[in-house]
């Protein structure tokens, strides 16, 4: 099976997303109990949100194979990017599939004045490696903090 290029990510290619996010996800290292349904509410929450930006990869079948998505934000004189979510098949995981994304992500970031891309992962998962290749460092000046709250 062939993997097609990167394209930009349109509303109608939610729910392939949705369902792909939903199947890798739930699986190990992550282990979220995800469903369609509330992985299409979270991809839809990113792209109505200001700022949106999304690349997809396709199989020549039409079935989603890996997406990568976020926002623009206004800093100072340029913008930065929140890498929000980016997921790969699990059994495409490894192939450069990820890799390509980020790069058509990246180029289309250039057009728009990006100055940086950041996002949040867990320490120990593949996907801290995976980023680090990439060229991502974690910050030492800055901190991600969370907050559990009661409900």
């Amino acid at each position: 099976m062939t993997v097609i290029a990167p394209r930009r990510l349109e509303p109608r290619d939610l729910e392939a997303c949705a369902a792909l996010f939903a199947q890798v996800f739930s699986a190990e290292p992550w282990s979220e109990p995800w469903g369609v349904d509330g992985a299409l509410a979270r991809l839809a929450h990113f792209h109505e949100s200001p700022g949106f930006m999304g690349m997809l990869t396709l199989n020549d079948l039409g079935e989603a194979m890996g997406f990568v998505l976020g926002n623009l934000e206004p800093y100072l004189e340029c913008h930065l990017f929140y890498l929000r979510e980016m997921c790969v098949a699990s059994h495409r995981q490894g192939q450069g599939i990820g890799s390509a994304l980020y790069r058509a992500l990246e180029q289309e970031l250039a057009t728009r004045d990006v100055r940086a891309v950041y996002l949040a992962t867990g320490r120990e998962i593949p996907a801290a490696e995976f980023y680090q290749g990439l060229g991502f460092r974690c910050s030492e000046s800055m901190a991600f903090y969370a907050k559990g709250l009661k409900g």
